[in-house]
């Protein structure tokens, strides 16, 4: 096991590795199996890093749809429903930064009923740093979001909210 000051050291070198840009903030660290190249998770104040390849990932906060820990493994399933497993041991403060950093790019989360019967919930999210809204739409049940009066319904809807809620 790393001691503290030995595993900060080790962590300045991957996140290079990583290519995380210095205008970014690292705010939580974890340690990966030694097969991921480098074996390192990093969250900052705008996206995860990691690698389980030999190329660097790079995932923004608003496009991370859901985040679940069941220790030792971080589950994210991204906006396009890719699910990606990272195992964390130890996992440092990586899994509680992930909760709050995409918890906090939600702006409105909204459940909405669609003229044409069923359901959608609507997610608005934004950047860190910037003003702009974008909108991630959940189709619940047996709704299939590629059927035209579906995706029409869904955007009469989300049209609606975004002039109720002026955005």
């Amino acid at each position: 096991m790393f001691g503290r000051n030995q595993f900060h050291k080790q962590l300045r070198v991957d996140a290079r590795l990583l290519q995380v840009p210095s205008s970014e903030r690292i705010m939580a660290t974890a340690l990966g199996p030694a097969s991921y190249e480098p074996p390192v998770v990093i969250a900052t104040d705008k996206a995860l890093y990691f690698a389980t390849t030999t190329e660097p990932n790079r995932i923004h906060w608003p496009k991370i749809a859901k985040a679940t820990w069941e220790e030792p493994w971080l589950e994210v399933t991204t906006n396009e429903n890719i699910l990606i497993k990272l195992h964390l041991d130890p996992c440092g403060d990586v899994p509680a930064v992930v909760r709050d950093r995409v918890t906090a790019s939600v702006l409105f989360r909204e459940t909405l009923t669609l003229a044409s019967g069923g359901t959608i919930t609507a997610i608005g999210r934004r950047e860190p740093d910037r003003t702009e809204v974008s909108w991630l739409i959940e189709f619940h049940g047996d709704l299939d979001p590629n059927d035209p009066l579906t995706s029409q319904g869904a955007d009469t809807a989300l049209r609606e909210l975004r002039n109720t809620l002026g955005v």
